[in-house]
């Protein structure tokens, strides 16, 4: 319910302000009398929406009294009576801002018109500042959210130029970035975006700064109002949520593969173990034979299928490696050991094909994990990269390099090969990728499996000065 307006009657002669006082509260309004200036500015800090005042007031003129009653209640309006009207005190009263000025004996409608008026111009002028905070409180609110929002928000006009990017679409790009009158689709998207109204959604990568690239899902609203902003852009950072669905698929694919796998490998890897055994005695057999010529003839397709069972035995395994439930050791291994360890293994069959196999591995380095399955991570590695370097003459290298990046160790497998085809394409960590023309594609499935057994992450990439480098990340221990 709202407050009756306050009215402050300044006259002092009491019969008038009573009689007065009673004119005035036809207009539902609260009166309060002051006979004096001193009484007016007591009553004042109580607070008035209209003061009606005498000129001539005792120990003070009501025109010098305006300022100070202005002062007390600046959104209230003032009127002046007199009943000596002269010029100069006309043009004081306008000098104080007062709403009007009135002579008596005033007419009572006259009187009541007037106050009116000041009472409604004194609501208009509180709406005013209620509807300026009320929109100043609403533009704070909604610029805090836009501007601290993780979404970009992006305003354009009618032919797809930005006319307004919050925070999060700024430190997209750089936070010194100058976004205002650039195409959006030169800074955020691509070609075949038209952010002019014919695309409503559209996913696109954002190469950042620190050259990182991000997968932003746009939305496009139109704006259905006059003015210079035509369509909304919202972008919403979803490389994470693709890598997860991703990952989910993966584990599915794992999932089924396990599952087949694991009612399979019984059934199978009998038959082949007598297959292998049943030649095997073949080959003894045929080994025996005096003819040379019929001992060539039975030994050669002996030897050639016992070379494709072995095939489908190291086939067999990766499926049981990829697909069955596993967990990690939870022992400290020293990286150099390890290194050293791969190495002896690995730098005797690169040396029979005429490749170097280097090691450059930071001391005192540590992880915490299962060391024969990081060590199967480095020799998979290996045997890619000597795989891929096959033909490239003697010289050519392979190198493994250790270092710590803060919290994490970093072992990357260099080599000197054609480096990687098609990458931009393909997931070469995806089960059943490879470029090997009797390759499982499972290898480096295998290799991620494990990576992410520790904690840690692999990737793979051309090198600077080609070739390819596969890079494992895992969690340094210190102490």
């Amino acid at each position: 319910m709202q407050a009756a307006s306050r009215v402050l009657l300044v006259e002092d002669n009491p019969d008038l302000a009573e009689n007065v006082s009673e004119i005035l509260e036809e207009l539902g309004v609260v009166v309060r009398v002051a006979h004096d200036g001193h009484a007016a500015v007591e009553a004042a800090g109580e607070g008035f929406d209209v003061a009606v005042v005498d000129v001539g007031l005792p120990g003070v003129s009501g025109v010098d009294l305006l300022p100070k009653l202005r002062h007390t209640c600046p959104d209230s309006e003032t009127i002046l009576v007199t009943g000596h009207g002269t010029l100069e005190t006309a043009i004081a009263a306008v000098r104080h801002g007062a709403f009007a000025y009135l002579l008596k004996p005033v007419d009572p409608e006259a009187l009541l018109g007037v106050v009116e008026r000041a009472l409604a111009q004194v609501s208009l002028r509180r709406e005013r500042a209620f509807l300026a905070r009320a929109l100043s409180e609403s533009e704070t609110l909604y610029r805090g959210v836009v501007e601290n929002v993780d979404a970009l928000i992006v305003s354009l006009d009618r032919e797809g130029h930005v006319l307004f990017a919050n925070r999060s679409a700024m430190h997209a790009l750089g936070d010194e970035a100058d976004l205002r009158g650039l195409r959006f689709v030169d800074v955020f998207g691509d070609a075949s975006m038209d952010a002019r109204g014919a695309v409503r959604e559209r996913q696109c990568p954002l190469v950042r700064p620190d050259g990182s690239t991000r997968t932003i899902r746009w939305t496009f609203t139109p704006v259905e109002q006059e003015g210079d902003i035509a369509r909304i852009a919202i972008g919403m950072d979803v490389t994470e949520t693709l890598a997860l669905r991703k990952r989910s698929t993966e584990a599915e694919a794992l999932a089924a593969i396990g599952t087949l796998t694991a009612g399979l490998a019984h059934e199978i890897r009998n038959p082949l173990n007598a297959a292998s055994l049943q030649l095997q005695l073949l080959r003894r057999r045929a080994a025996k034979v005096e003819d040379e010529t019929l001992r060539a003839k039975l030994s050669e397709p002996v030897e050639l299928v016992l070379v494709e069972l072995g095939r489908l035995t190291t086939m067999l395994d990766d499926f049981l490696g990829l697909a069955r439930p596993q967990e990690a050791e939870r022992d400290r291994v020293e990286l150099e050991t390890l290194v050293r360890d791969v190495t002896r293994l690995q730098a005797p069959l690169c040396s029979s094909h005429g490749l170097r196999l280097e090691v450059d591995v930071e001391p005192e380095l540590a992880v915490v994990g299962d060391r024969h399955r990081l060590q199967q991570v480095l020799v998979n590695l290996v045997v890619n990269a000597r795989e891929a370097m096959l033909g490239q003459g003697t010289g050519a290298a392979i190198t493994i390099v250790a270092r710590r990046e803060a919290d994490l160790v970093s072992i990357e497998v260099r080599d000197d090969g054609p480096g990687l085809q098609g990458e931009a394409t393909s997931d070469p960590f995806a089960p059943f990728v490879t470029t090997k023309a009797a390759g499982t594609g499972l290898g480096l499935a295998i290799v991620r499996k494990i990576a992410r057994m520790h904690g840690g992450e692999v990737s793979l990439r051309n090198g600077a000065e080609g070739g390819a480098v596969a890079r494992l990340t895992l969690p340094l221990v210190t102490g």
